[in-house]
């Protein structure tokens, strides 16, 4: 297990992705030297204008375009974002796909014509990702209509699903030699610590390595397990705890959780930040609405970024970073990059087709 960073470990993993933000002022945006249940300042304290605070472009920004697509990658990358957030499952081929849902869903896709004459498996909507191999999900069109609840999203016509690797190649294309990649491994519900994620963890991190840009991604998973496996099979990689809340975590319940890759939460006081530093982790990312001050100075005094998700209205963004969050997941890139500018925040680099 890796040791938890200190304040310095945690400085050098920052300048090279998300740091702990300090208002534009130059006084700690939200981590206050104390609070109601008594924590400490954190021990890390950068400058949000340094360009350091963590614009993620939720799979790729779909509020403003298809989901996952390579068009919504570039449109991201030419708009000016520190990361490109997204989702991985594995192929009945053993390709890594960057794709959110386990189904092809219906409201999302479209078949077109089977991969071979007589497909017996064909149409492919409603099957399992992990059921088709990379040639039948390719003839799907996932770029037809509007997402329902994103009314802004502009339609990416014909859209096909895009291996991990294209976005990486995407990336060398336009020389985003500073953008980076938050990778998320998924698979469903009832495969949470089994073979299924253990092949995907497997083949995601063979992809990141190969792809040359393993200093600028992290992985990032609902199953701990699939971190755990990271960590013994790519030390070098930073890890993100995601999670869904207390409940999810199982925060009062007894026995430990699957999700959590066998851990009890409770044996870490109900705490994210501890439990992730326990682990070895270095970035937990909390779904938005759970985040406090007592969490984020928790993290950084554990030596750990807190990145939330989703976070998609411009109240909620600046509440979280006056809190002193160290970057932002969300669906509307466009909408933090002016929250950022009105902070008189350094904004990503803008890398144009």
């Amino acid at each position: 297990m890796r040791h938890v960073l200190t304040a310095a470990a945690a400085a050098a993993l920052i300048a090279c992705m998300a740091s702990p933000a300090v208002a534009a002022d130059g006084t700690q945006a939200g981590t206050p030297s104390s609070n109601a249940a008594g924590t400490a300042t954190s021990a890390i304290k950068t400058n949000e204008r340094n360009g350091s605070f963590d614009l993620q472009s939720h799979r790729g920004g779909r509020g403003q375009w298809t989901e996952e697509s390579l068009a919504a990658f570039g449109n991201s990358l030419a708009l000016g974002v520190t990361t490109l957030e997204l989702d991985t499952h594995l192929t009945e081929d053993g390709k890594v796909v960057v794709w959110h849902d386990d189904t092809i869903q219906a409201n999302k896709c479209i078949d077109t014509v089977p991969a071979t004459a007589g497909d017996p498996e064909f149409p492919y909507v409603g099957r399992r990702v992990a059921d088709l191999s990379l040639a039948q999900l390719k003839t799907l069109n996932c770029g037809f209509k509007q997402l329902p609840g994103f009314p802004e999203q502009d339609v990416i016509e014909g859209n096909r699903i895009a291996e991990l690797k294209d976005v990486y190649q995407l990336a060398r294309d336009r020389k985003a030699d500073k953008v980076r990649f938050n990778v998320e491994t998924k698979v469903n519900d009832s495969e949470i610590g089994g073979a299924g994620m253990e092949s995907l963890t497997r083949a995601v991190v063979a992809e990141i390595e190969a792809s040359g840009m393993a200093d600028r991604t992290t992985l990032q998973s609902f199953d701990w397990s699939s971190l755990n496996l990271t960590r013994q099979i790519a030390p070098d990689l930073p890890l993100v705890a995601l999670s869904s809340g207390d409940a999810w975590m199982g925060v009062g319940k007894p026995g430990a959780s699957p999700n959590l890759g066998g851990i009890d939460i409770d044996d870490y006081d109900g705490s994210l930040p501890k439990a992730a530093a326990a682990q070895g982790y270095d970035v937990v990312s909390p779904t938005f609405s759970s985040v406090t001050p007592t969490m984020i100075a928790e993290a950084h005094d554990l030596g750990l970024a807190v990145i939330p998700w989703t976070v998609n209205t411009t109240a909620d963004m600046t509440r979280l970073m006056d809190m002193g969050v160290d970057g932002i997941i969300t669906d509307y890139p466009t909408r933090l990059r002016a929250v950022m500018e009105e902070r008189g925040l350094k904004l990503p680099k803008a890398y144009q087709g």
